[in-house]
């Protein structure tokens, strides 16, 4: 229990990084993804070893679904003001999904063919 909590220290420490230089240089990124992009090259540059995360990033992303809880039921309840604009919704919703595909796709395609010229 104690390692978890350790682990999730660490990932606090990043993210509270991250809001802390965004504040101070007024940076257009949010703060928890400046935070998690430090963390990324920590984990890059060896500062930070994965084992000292490797749990608190399982266990958030078994989880991860229950962040979505809000955001939903903040629809349903605002469906109101959702309806009039639904076609804006729809079109980001889509516009946005579809960027996420590609942008992914195109990701594992490029590390697949690292993958590929490491193991030649």
């Amino acid at each position: 229990m104690l390692r978890i909590i350790g682990q999730f220290m660490i990932v606090l420490t990043a993210l509270a990084a991250g809001n802390i230089l965004s504040s101070i240089f007024h940076l257009p990124l949010p703060g928890s993804m400046l935070g998690m992009f430090l963390l990324l090259l920590g984990l890059l540059a060896g500062m930070v070893k994965l084992s000292w995360v490797e749990g608190a990033a399982d266990s958030n992303l078994r989880h991860m679904t229950l962040l979505f809880i809000p955001p939903v039921v903040g629809l349903f309840l605002n469906w109101g003001a959702v309806h009039i604009q639904l076609w804006k919704v729809l079109l980001v919703l889509s516009l946005s999904s579809l960027c996420i595909l590609l942008g992914t796709g195109y990701s594992v395609e490029l590390y697949e063919k690292r993958k590929r010229r490491r193991n030649e």
